[in-house]
């Protein structure tokens, strides 16, 4: 399934008076990140053996007890997981019932195993991060193609009304699909195309662009930005105009990656510049917490690895309490994977203000 701000609050909102336990595995489909069965069945059971032990330490005896309760069905939920040929998948297993609700995922969400008294929704917040749309432009000498990338794979083909001027006049923009033709080595025009492609990112709320064959298009698109632009934009030197969908999913995978981040790095130097310099952020849990609380929030960005999750179960990990009151007030989420360090001395966790 593609994952939406409504579907993750949904299974947010799946709850228990016991608890609820939430498994997350990479599937056969995680590319680079692909390993035998027995492989991620161990990395699943290692996270499981955690839960157990945090069962053990919290004294949380009812809970303990439903938990050992399923264990025979917990054990075959695992081995789905492990066998999953999606690129990432989950299950909540409520612990009154005991009646899993499996879950496909089109991104890798790693191994994770959680008991908290609704579904643990962090790896689903980072995998829909991760996946937002990101544009893939292919020139060839020819014309631009220009697609969007959707968690994990190319969605769709996106025809363009890109503008042109002809000698200094207004001409009317060429009908959708249609090359831009110059007559100077390649048969569109980089201004024309360029202004397309900034067009295209504000429509679509690209963050990130990859541009494959013509190296001019990044510096022509970078030029027309307004300053502070949330877009990064890569190139590829090889042209992928003869490449399928899947494979040019592929080929543009470590570009998106660079480029989210960088823009997460960028992210972080303008919220501490902001909580500095104007008082527009706000850092700290305790500081966040408050504006969230009042709706105040308009951009949380938060590290989970400085949060940590080693609250005991069956009590919610900071970064999920963090993340279940951004969801509900709406406020974006940012997860940073390895680019939060700035945010030490801010426990991990920062706000833009509406």
């Amino acid at each position: 399934m593609n994952l939406t701000r409504e579907s993750i609050r949904a299974f947010d909102a799946v709850a228990d008076p016991c608890g609820v336990l939430s498994l997350y595995g990479d599937g056969q489909g995680a590319g680079h990140r692909r390993r035998d069965i027995t492989e991620r069945a161990r990395a699943i059971r290692r996270r499981l053996g955690r839960v157990e032990a945090g069962l053990r330490d919290a004294g949380a005896a009812a809970v303990a007890n439903q938990y050992r309760r399923w264990l025979p069905r917990i054990e075959i939920e695992l081995d789905r997981l492990a066998r999953a040929t999606s690129p990432g998948a989950a299950v909540f297993l409520p612990l009154s019932t005991g009646e899993p609700i499996p879950l496909k995922l089109p991104m890798p969400v790693g191994e994770h195993a959680r008991v908290e008294p609704t579904g643990h929704v962090m790896p689903l917040v980072a995998a829909y991060d991760e996946g937002r749309p990101a544009g893939v432009v292919v020139a060839s000498r020819a014309d631009v193609h220009v697609l969007e990338w959707r968690q994990g794979g190319i969605d769709e083909q996106l025809e363009l009304p890109l503008p042109c001027r002809a000698h200094g006049s207004e001409r009317h923009p060429p009908r959708p699909g249609r090359a831009l033709r110059s007559g100077v080595g390649r048969g569109y025009r980089i201004d024309a195309v360029a202004e397309g492609l900034r067009w295209a990112a504000r429509q679509r709320g690209w963050r990130r662009m990859v541009i494959a064959g013509d190296p001019r298009l990044r510096v022509a698109v970078l030029c027309g930005l307004p300053l502070g632009a949330d877009l990064e934009v890569r190139t590829l030197a090889t042209g992928l105009e003869d490449v399928a969908r899947a494979a040019l999913a592929a080929e543009v995978a470590a570009e998106l990656d660079a480029a989210q981040r960088l823009y997460e790095w960028r992210l972080v130097e303008r919220v501490l510049d902001a909580a500095l310099c104007d008082q527009s952020a706000t850092l700290g849990v305790d500081a966040v917490v408050a504006e969230l609380e009042r709706g105040g929030v308009e951009h949380l960005i938060l590290d989970p690895a400085l949060l940590g999750s080693n609250a005991p179960p069956p009590h919610p990990s900071e970064a999920e309490r963090l993340v279940e009151l951004a969801l509900a007030t709406g406020a974006e989420i940012t997860p940073l994977e390895g680019t939060g360090a700035r945010l030490a001395d801010a426990e991990g966790v920062a706000a833009l203000l509406r």
